[in-house]
């Protein structure tokens, strides 16, 4: 069973990085919570996608997931490391395909679009 999650997971972070190529228009910077929005807003706040059947029908405890990744010049993610995730593995999948569903453009200050590191903390309801 480990080894399928795990199969499933990588599948997920090929499936993320595949989608388009990658263009950084310059070195990428690190931001926080405190100064993504200098570089890049976010312009989907709720989206909604299915999970596998062993999620829908399973007891899920309410938990997070922490991921760095990088937003390239065009606003795509790509890279997406998991920091931190409570409990430990439960929402990883989740947390990989919620980012794959978040959409970013350039900020006003950010004319040069300007690519970023951003480690972001995603939230789930069990």
């Amino acid at each position: 069973m480990k080894t399928l999650s795990l199969l499933l997971f990588s599948l997920v972070l090929l499936g993320c990085s595949s989608t388009s190529d990658m263009y950084l228009s310059q070195t990428p910077v690190e931001v926080t919570n405190e100064t993504i929005s200098d570089y890049w807003v976010q312009t989907n706040n709720k989206f909604r996608f299915k999970l596998p059947i062993q999620r829908a029908i399973g007891k899920n405890e309410d938990g997070h997931v922490t991921l760095r990744f990088l937003i390239d010049s065009n606003g795509n993610t790509f890279n997406p490391e998991i920091i931190e995730s409570a409990p430990e593995g439960m929402w990883d999948y989740a947390g990989v395909k919620a980012l794959s569903k978040q959409n970013f453009v350039p900020a006003e200050t950010n004319s040069s679009n300007a690519p970023v590191y951003f480690t972001q903390t995603i939230y789930f309801k069990g």
